[in-house]
């Protein structure tokens, strides 16, 4: 049982020096990691918009949520962005971009009409896995800031320009 506990702490902290790393950099402001209900270690920081981003970590299914990440999406949204991480594992993208399934699945999930993105980490991967959902997480803001600004206006008040 204490190495379970061991092994579990030592993906929450992984995981916790990943995005804390980034914060480091000064990619993120306002880092902050809370532990959260029934051992998830909750996280919340700005990056990408005005709203802060949260995420969730659960060590024990190893996975990372970003959830209501992208509000009052509607379902022609919802499939670009599918097809997005759809194209992330095949193998003729980049390998900087390939996001390698042995290591990371990434699946998004519908919740009335908020879209979240979940990794789910495979074996010693945390850093890989954070890494990837970033990417990719940034990537879907570029795909919509480029095709579809007036979703990121409307929902995240970003600049029209």
């Amino acid at each position: 049982m204490r190495n379970n506990e061991e092994r579990i702490a030592n993906h929450e902290s992984s995981v916790t020096a990943a995005l804390q790393s980034y914060a480091d950099r000064g990619v993120f402001r306002g880092f902050r990691a809370t532990p959260g209900v029934r051992g998830r270690i909750e996280y919340q920081f700005l990056w990408l918009t005005r709203k802060p981003t949260a995420a969730v970590f659960d060590a024990r299914s190893r996975t990372l949520k970003f959830p209501a990440l992208f509000p009052a999406i509607d379902p022609t949204l919802a499939a670009v962005l599918r097809a997005v991480i759809a194209a992330r594992g095949a193998r003729d993208q980049p390998a900087h971009k390939r996001i390698d399934a042995r290591r990371a699945r990434v699946t998004l999930s519908r919740r009335k009409n908020d879209v979240g993105l979940t990794v789910q980490i495979r074996g010693a991967n945390e850093k890989y896995g954070v890494r990837s959902a970033l990417n990719l997480v940034n990537e879907m803001f570029v795909i919509l800031q480029e095709h579809h600004p007036d979703y990121l206006v409307h929902q995240f008040g970003l600049s029209a320009e």
